[in-house]
């Protein structure tokens, strides 16, 4: 019974290391006028997975998620699939505190 409780215990241990997270970044750009570009990244907890995946479900969930809060944000735009621009750090700031108090990850 002891060797099923370990081989449980490492099951769990390694589905609990083989899931992501998303993480919002954010970059200045040069002098136009959307100056902060916000992307997603998806990050991986072991070695193994990262680079070696396609954007996993959840991200895809998390994009249309941000998609649906930023239309009506004034100043940003989509720009790529998971990218945003924002004319103001400060905006683009706040949208990454909505992001980490809302997104459930």
């Amino acid at each position: 019974m002891a060797a099923l409780d370990d081989l449980t215990a490492v099951v769990f241990k390694w589905a609990d290391m083989n899931h992501s997270l998303i993480k919002p970044t954010l970059r200045r750009l040069s002098n136009i006028p959307y100056k902060w570009r916000l992307r997603l990244v998806e990050e991986w907890q072991t070695v193994d997975d990262a680079g070696n995946h396609v954007g996993s479900p959840q991200l895809d969930r998390c994009v249309k998620w941000v998609d649906e809060k930023l239309e009506d944000w004034p100043n940003s735009k989509r720009m790529a699939w998971d990218m945003w621009d924002f004319k103001h750090r400060k905006d683009a700031q706040k949208f990454i505190t909505v992001f980490h108090l809302a997104w459930q990850q």
